[in-house]
């Protein structure tokens, strides 16, 4: 089989020792991703850095990920590389999640020089994938009644008309003008990063951070992320470009316990320092508390507090999660995988417009 890349002819495999048959198995690309961390778990680190070079070279992001549970250090060092950029930064052009998964797994242990780039990519990939779950119409937009002013083009045909069959006639002050202006919008994004964020999870809370982003571009927001403390990402007030506010998200800290009432109790201060009653909440979490006060008593202060309900085996959290929409006067929204929630989100915020 010949290598994609044409770096390297294909390894030479012989007599299947434990290596070889680990390379075998990367050239074929067959494996998941758990598959290849127990095939790896306990090798050297020369034997993993050099499995890590031919996952590369093959552009195996499963071998990837497998062996960088098994050796960080190794998986690093390897991919400190122009081969690793190289590969990175074509899956990253498209879109795909594993430049971000890969940078959270590994950014302690790169140099900041390849820190840098590889956050670069992590950010590229999160920014175009979001913005292909945002798509077109925003913005919504309210039609308001207005006095006419000369240049108006959009009037209130079914009052004209009914000014006409009263009176016979129409006079200058019976020309209502219709003024279309974009809905405001004021929220609060609190995603709950608690446990690992390894993989799939850690991707997807930068695209929710993206989306919202995308969708509040002209509006005032605030994001929190939460553990066992409550971090604001952004603030109500602040302007922040894009590019910065998704660093932040991939420079985060994640892991800990769930303090879900940390996160609301900030997330009200940010709203609160905007006096307009139109405001949301968006909760992001498996509703498993397990620091800090029950939560629901807070719920009750939002004017609107949606939740994404996480998976968990838990039942009692996602009552807790149905609780605190309820008593928030939100909705809620089951998310059965983490993969759903860009979209569940965007679906969410196309309501709200």
């Amino acid at each position: 089989m010949p290598q994609p890349g044409g770096a390297r002819p294909p390894p030479q495999f012989g007599r299947l020792t434990p290596e070889k048959l680990v390379e075998a198995e990367i050239v074929a690309g067959t494996r998941s991703a758990e598959q290849y961390q127990d095939m790896t778990k306990g090798m050297k680190f020369p034997k993993i850095k050099k499995l890590t070079e031919l996952a590369i070279d093959y552009d195996n992001i499963p071998a990837l990920k497998g062996i960088a549970k098994s050796n960080q250090y190794a998986v690093a060092e390897a991919l400190q590389s122009n081969e690793g950029v190289r590969m990175l930064e074509r899956r990253a052009a498209r879109g795909e999640g594993s430049a971000p998964e890969l940078f959270f797994m590994l950014r302690s242990n790169y140099d900041p020089k390849y820190r840098k780039i590889y956050r670069r990519l992590a950010r590229k990939s999160i920014l175009k994938s979001s913005y292909r779950v945002v798509g077109r119409g925003l913005k919504g937009e309210i039609r308001v009644k207005t006095e006419y002013e000369p240049g108006m083009t959009d009037f209130d045909m079914d009052n004209l008309i009914e000014k006409y069959l009263l009176n016979r006639y129409i006079q200058y002050s019976d020309i209502v003008a219709i003024e279309r202006r974009s809905r405001e919008k004021i929220g609060v994004l609190m995603f709950d990063t608690s446990g690992s964020l390894y993989g799939s999870k850690f991707r997807n809370a930068a695209m929710a951070v993206a989306i919202l982003a995308y969708h509040l571009a002209k509006e005032r927001y605030a994001v929190i992320l939460f553990n066992t403390k409550a971090t604001v990402i952004k603030k109500l007030d602040e302007k922040v470009k894009i590019d910065e506010l998704i660093d932040r998200v991939l420079e985060s800290e994640s892991a800990g316990y769930t303090n879900i009432s940390e996160a609301l109790k900030t997330g009200l201060l940010e709203l609160n320092k905007d006096k307009r009653t139109e405001k949301f909440g968006v909760l992001i979490t498996d509703g498993c508390f397990n620091r800090g006060d029950d939560p629901r008593p807070f719920a009750k202060s939002y004017f609107n507090l949606h939740v994404l309900s996480l998976p968990t085996d838990k039942a009692w959290g996602e009552k807790v999660c149905r609780d605190l929409s309820r008593l928030g006067k939100g909705r809620f929204m089951r998310v059965h995988s983490v993969n759903q929630i860009p979209r569940i989100l965007m679906k969410l915020l196309r309501k709200k417009s």
